[in-house]
């Protein structure tokens, strides 16, 4: 396992930040979840908010918080801080994601560790930014990430209303940003001995997502406005709808080529010979009266039907498939996208999206309850029991 022997205090709530950690345990890091003794992460409550799916079980918490340890900390207490601290100075790696303000309120900004532990990696997840007027905001993916980049804005057909983000949509992908930041980082302590902070923003991210639109901005280009199917001003790149009303989406970015394929796929001969799609600027041209006629012909089979003759013919297209229908998809079993939980009675989670060559994962152990790994936690930092058990009766930790 690469990352046995790295050790992580993920100080940080709900997904950008912690998800990072879950993917460096994955891969063998001993990732320590700091949290609230009473509520513990917020994240542990969001499967009940509406929409999401009802479930007994809590699928978000097994998803981002498996193979973690945690310790109920009370930070706001000089003793809380104290055992943070210390619990600091014996990571390589500390992730968080509170405020700046909240970080100097704790002395638990880089500035105030780095001197006790000047290898450490300091990997600061945030909404907006570090700096300027909106540091202190709150953010969430839906709104920093999502909204704020102009993705939202962008997928909405024309007139419609702005599309509501996924639970985590920006949070996961962002992750990986911060993940990549913090083995970067580890790569130069080895190089130079010394730590770093890493920073990103889920600001970033989505700009970082949206850049070939923002581009286009910085560049000059004309504003981007939505269109909607019916207008598109390319009929070869859209969604379409089936005989059983299931959808796709059609994708022939080397048009050229495809073109020639696509009128034989759909048994259309005639349509490479109309003048009026006999080229791409003719095509373009009127691409109304092509998503017309591919409207008609895609709704008279079903997908089943469609798959195999697009597939058959080389087009290239996907599925618009439900979140439901994952958990049997071929394609993802083949290449293992889900892992057993140990001693999770068959239960399975999404793994995360990475494999190296000769290197294996850690069993995906099952996310920890509240304060569950509080008292070894502390014994590994030298604390005496009689100490433990004082801070527990205390409050200052909670720990079975």
């Amino acid at each position: 396992m690469i990352l046995r022997g790295v050790r992580v205090v993920e100080l940080a709530t709900f997904v950008f930040g912690p998800a990072a950690g879950t993917v460096m345990a994955d891969f063998g890091a001993d990732v320590v979840k700091v949290e609230h003794p009473v509520t513990g992460d917020p994240y542990r409550y969001l499967y009940r908010m509406k929409p999401l799916p009802e479930c007994e079980e809590n699928y978000c918490w097994i998803l981002d918080s498996r193979g973690k340890r945690s310790l109920a900390l009370d930070c706001k207490r000089e003793e809380g801080r104290t055992i943070a601290a210390d619990l600091a100075a014996t990571a390589d790696v500390l992730i968080t994601n509170l405020h700046p303000s909240v970080l100097a309120a704790l002395r638990m900004r880089y500035e105030d560790l780095a001197p006790r532990a000047p290898r450490l990696v300091y990997a600061h997840a945030t909404g907006y930014g570090e700096v300027g007027p909106e540091a202190e905001k709150p953010g969430y993916d839906a709104t920093a990430w999502w909204a704020r980049s102009g993705m939202m804005d962008a997928v909405r057909p024309a007139g419609g209303e702005p599309a509501l983000a996924t639970p985590a949509m920006g949070d996961h992908p962002s992750a990986m940003t911060l993940l990549a930041g913090i083995l970067l980082a580890l790569r130069h302590r080895d190089q130079t001995g010394r730590g770093a902070k890493v920073s990103t923003s889920l600001m970033a991210n989505g700009v970082w997502a949206n850049s070939i639109y923002v581009q286009a901005a910085l560049c000059g280009a004309p504003a981007f406005r939505p269109v909607s199917h019916a207008t598109t001003p390319n009929a070869l790149v859209s969604p379409y709808q089936t005989a059983d009303g299931r959808y796709f989406y059609l994708a022939l970015i080397q048009e050229e080529g495809e073109w020639s394929r696509l009128v034989e796929a759909i048994e259309r001969g005639d349509l490479a010979d109309d003048p009026r799609f006999a080229t791409l600027p003719e095509r373009r041209r009127n691409a109304g009266a092509l998503v017309a006629i591919l409207d008609e012909v895609f709704r008279a089979a079903p997908l089943s039907a469609w798959r195999e003759r697009l597939d058959r013919h080389k087009i290239t297209f996907g599925v618009i498939a439900r979140g439901e229908e994952a958990p049997a998809d071929a394609q993802m079993l083949a290449n293992h996208l889900f892992r057993e939980i140990e001693g999770g009675g068959g239960r399975r989670v999404v793994d995360s999206p990475i494999w190296i060559s000769g290197v294996e994962k850690t069993p995906a152990r099952r996310a920890p309850e509240i304060g569950e790994h509080g008292r070894e936690v502390l014994r590994e930092l030298g604390y005496a029991e009689s100490r433990i058990q004082d801070l527990v009766g205390s409050g200052v930790v909670r720990a079975p």
